[in-house]
């Protein structure tokens, strides 16, 4: 990792600013993803300002490059780019996935983006494809082939990394400048409700104090390894908009309150290490 500046988060309290071709995140150990056993799953925070380019958001590729030229059995990378706002999930160099309808990404907001292969060795136009939480529709304008993925490539965030020589196969890709939040990479399909994963950011300050309506006697009580609770004269329950900090098991952190989340819902999700 190289020339990646640590600033305010969309989730967590810390995401990567990068900055174009300066900024390097490349993991150098082979894996995680293997042939046509599992499928697998992006999911991930985009902010991008980028007018008229195609950037790499996230990239498993080959290491030694004996897959990249032409080939009857060919197995695939998997490449994540945001090219000019609208997210695409390549394959190979002539088989890619795309949202049907121009999207507009590159806006300046926080988006979310989520990949999601349907079943082992599902084809190209089975790949799921979820923005802010809503599934869009795609289309394959190329080819469309079941995904058998290389076992001897590498991952990397906002470029090609440590893979082999993607720069010659896409000249006109470019490393990827904005910021990046929350990469999950999941050995399954994604969960169809991913209210838990563009659910509101918290803030890192330390409170004593309740969200909500305040009641004389609320205490923030640590609860197990991995909640809080509030403690009050009348009852106990889930205290909203709570959750256990990660750097001290004896404090809570405040959630941000967000519109279109009821009583209900809160309390679900309160307390759950996220």
């Amino acid at each position: 990792m190289a020339n990646i500046e640590l600033v305010r988060g969309r989730r967590g309290r810390l995401a990567a600013k990068f900055f174009g071709s300066q900024s390097r995140f490349g993991i150098f150990a082979s894996g995680p993803v293997g042939g046509g056993s599992i499928p697998i799953s992006y999911n991930i925070w985009v902010k991008a300002y980028a007018q008229e380019t195609e950037m790499v958001i996230a990239h498993y590729g080959e290491l030694w490059a004996l897959n990249l030229g032409p080939s009857e059995n060919p197995k695939h990378f998997h490449t994540l780019t945001l090219d000019n706002g609208n997210p695409k999930l390549y394959i190979s160099a002539n088989a890619h996935l795309a949202p049907s309808t121009a999207l507009n990404l590159n806006d300046g907001k926080w988006h979310h983006i989520s990949v999601s292969m349907s079943k082992k060795s599902c084809l190209l136009s089975e790949v799921e494809m979820y923005i802010d939480g809503k599934q869009v529709q795609t289309y394959t304008p190329q080819k469309d082939s079941h995904i058998f993925h290389l076992t001897g490539g590498r991952m990397s965030l906002g470029g090609f990394g440590y893979s082999a020589n993607y720069e010659g196969l896409f000249p006109n890709m470019k490393p990827y400048e904005g910021l990046l939040d929350e990469f999950i990479l999941f050995a399954r399909p994604a969960a169809k409700d991913l209210k838990w994963m563009i659910a509101p950011a918290y803030d890192v300050k330390y409170t004593t104090g309740c969200a909500g309506t305040a009641a004389a006697g609320y205490i923030n009580k640590a609860v197990g390894a991995r909640k809080c609770k509030k403690l009050c004269n009348v009852n106990k329950s889930w205290c909203k908009g709570y959750q256990l900090s990660r750097s001290d098991k004896k404090q809570c952190t405040l959630f941000e309150e967000v519109t279109g989340f009821g009583e209900a819902t809160w309390r679900t999700r309160c307390g759950i290490m996220l």
